[in-house]
């Protein structure tokens, strides 16, 4: 029988790219949006969709990279939470959307694989916080930042999807 872990982990997947119970998966959200679209800074909080996007990439990147994941180069500044894209077409626009699934896939089989046991370990990245609140705050992290994005006025955004 799967436990609360576990099922932290599928509701995860699920609001990253499936069905959500907060509306409008994740990928969802970013799929409609073209590349100009991702990048404009007109917007509610003045972010980009895009920056969003790569601050959740740098999220899933740094939690799989700490649980010894195998992993694609992190091509953007690796300093910033919030980078600039560095070229803002539509091929990079896909790129950095199949980035970010295949850092979500490895963070969630790195996560799968986490052991009960080391949930109270610290995690170096974040602070030295223990894994089990770092994974307690990852489990709504995607959820967030995708109402933030459903929030910013984008147009590709205002119309009526039911999902």
């Amino acid at each position: 029988m799967p436990n609360a872990l576990t099922w932290t982990l599928d509701c995860m997947d699920q609001d990253f790219e499936g069905k959500s119970w907060n509306g409008p998966s994740l990928m969802a959200t970013l799929d409609r949006l073209s590349a100009a679209e991702a990048a404009s800074t007109a917007t509610w909080e003045g972010y980009s969709a895009w920056a969003v996007l790569l601050h959740l990439a740098k999220t899933k990147y740094v939690v799989a990279r700490e649980l010894g994941a195998a992993l694609p180069p992190w091509t953007h500044p690796e300093g910033l939470w919030f980078p600039a894209p560095p070229a803002m077409d539509e091929a990079a626009w896909a790129a950095d959307r199949a980035l970010i699934r295949t850092l979500h896939a490895a963070m969630m089989a790195a996560l799968r694989a986490v052991p009960e046991s080391r949930l109270d370990a610290p995690m170096a990245e974040f602070r030295g916080r223990p894994w089990g609140r770092v994974l307690g705050w990852l489990a709504t992290h995607d959820a967030y930042h995708c109402a933030q994005l459903r929030s910013m006025g984008l147009p590709s955004l205002k119309e009526a999807r039911h999902e």
